[in-house]
């Protein structure tokens, strides 16, 4: 629906507050209006749902959904890897650019990846993918949950620094793989810290979601 000429706000939908955010934020600094939606008010709550109450998560998730598209909302963002994995969102009422659709994508160009998440659920969306359309993709998933924690507690070089990541790219390294991937948008607030340290290619999911949801919405807007 449009109004006086200005298209709706993106819904952006992820877990936290933090991570709902900064999708807002980055679709912003594109131009692109954004309003932010969380799920949740912190990764603890968060992960219980998940991992607790994933059917309830799920029809909030859809009602959420349903109340957007009767506001007049004509497109969301699912800025958050493990809710993706969670919540079927295919044939959803509204069109969902998620984490999912970013591997779709991503997995037919690499052989082999490093996977790093905020926690299992977003390892097992990337390797169901990966098992229904590159099967011989070769994957190495390493989550941590204390590193998001870390990052929402305000010091992103800090959490970066205590972390079991700069080991783990060394390691990615040694293996000579294809790519890293940044499969939690908690993570993009890493990604100048980690480029500066790693030799490989770093695929940020956060940055690929939040430029498919600018083309979802410029495209529209060009041919509508």
């Amino acid at each position: 629906m449009m109004m006086g000429g200005t298209r709706p706000p993106v819904a952006v939908i992820a877990g936290t507050p933090y991570d709902t955010g900064l999708g807002t934020e980055l679709l912003r600094a594109k131009g692109v209006a954004a309003q932010p939606y969380a799920m949740a008010a912190s990764p603890d709550e968060q992960d219980w749902l998940q991992y607790h109450d994933p059917g309830t998560l799920a029809a909030s998730f859809h009602q959420r959904l349903a109340e957007l598209r009767a506001g007049g909302t004509e497109q969301a963002m699912l800025f958050c890897n493990s809710l993706s994995a969670v919540v079927n969102h295919d044939g959803a009422v509204l069109p969902v650019v998620s984490p999912i659709t970013v591997y779709g994508d991503l997995l037919p160009k690499l052989k082999s990846s490093l996977v790093v998440t905020g926690n299992a659920q977003a390892l097992l969306g990337f390797e169901r993918t990966a098992l229904r359309i590159a099967p011989r993709h070769r994957m190495l998933g390493v989550s941590d949950s204390a590193l998001v924690r870390g990052i929402e507690a305000g010091d992103v070089e800090a959490a970066f620094a205590a972390s079991h990541l700069p080991t783990t790219l060394r390691l990615a390294q040694h293996l000579d793989l294809d790519a890293v991937v940044l499969a939690c948008t908690h993570f993009t607030a890493l990604l100048p810290l980690i480029i500066a340290v790693c030799d490989l290619p770093v695929i940020d999911v956060g940055t690929r979601l939040v430029e498919l949801a600018t083309l979802a919405v410029t495209g529209s807007a060009t041919h509508g």
